[in-house]
């Protein structure tokens, strides 16, 4: 048969009180001690009778346990509360840890290492990328090149305006004068073949008349 649910109240009567109190003191002493010995842990009970004596059992001293205890407690209290979204904040570094190993193996592939664990298509997409990257590279260092050539040359067009506005205000022969204009000319055609060859700069008439 099975027994019912017992619910626990105070005992009313005191001497019924008393010796509940003594039968169930010393099983609880005897358990703490049992266990003590059995699973070599260290352990302390403090109980207080409804007089107010003290019981206590403790394994390998009171003071000990109560100073482990506070130390422990003290260490918990002390150490900085972890945030609500630490999961979040975990998969945050993991994924970042994976575009690091990502981008590094990439650049290394990028310079011709570590290429074993690529296979043959993989290795065609590399070849592309890189064939890609080496043009644009090339185009940039053309258009740059060309860009420079056409600095010197605006340069030198405008020093020899100057010497033939010095030529003429000076009233030099008109010998001189003829060379100097033929040269202008010439930088001017220069000038634009080379707006004609760079496509993508932005035209621009250069033409002086020497007057």
């Amino acid at each position: 048969m099975v027994r019912g649910k017992v619910h626990l109240k105070k005992i009313q009567n005191p001497v019924n009180r008393r010796v509940t109190f003594s039968k169930r003191k010393g099983g609880l002493l005897k358990k703490a001690k049992e266990l003590s010995v059995l699973c070599d842990a260290e352990i302390g009970l403090i109980i207080f009778s409804p007089t107010g004596k003290l019981y206590e059992s403790a394994k390998p001293s009171m003071n000990r346990i109560i100073g482990k205890y506070q130390n422990g407690y003290a260490s918990t209290e002390d150490k900085p509360k972890i945030p609500d979204n630490i999961e979040m904040l975990r998969l945050e570094v993991e994924n970042m840890r994976k575009r690091i190993t990502y981008l590094e193996k990439t650049y290394k592939n990028m310079i011709g290492e570590d290429l074993k664990s690529l296979n043959f298509k993989e290795l065609q997409c590399l070849e592309k990328q890189m064939s890609l990257g080496a043009k644009r590279i090339g185009t940039k260092k053309e258009k740059m090149s060309l860009e420079h050539i056409r600095s010197l040359k605006m340069k030198a067009k405008s020093l020899i305006v100057e010497n033939a506005y010095m030529f003429k205000k000076i009233g030099r022969s008109r010998t001189a004068w003829h060379l100097i204009n033929d040269t202008v000319e010439e930088v001017n055609y220069n000038l634009e073949t080379d707006a004609a060859t760079e496509q993508d700069l932005p035209q621009t008439n250069l033409n002086l008349a020497l007057s």
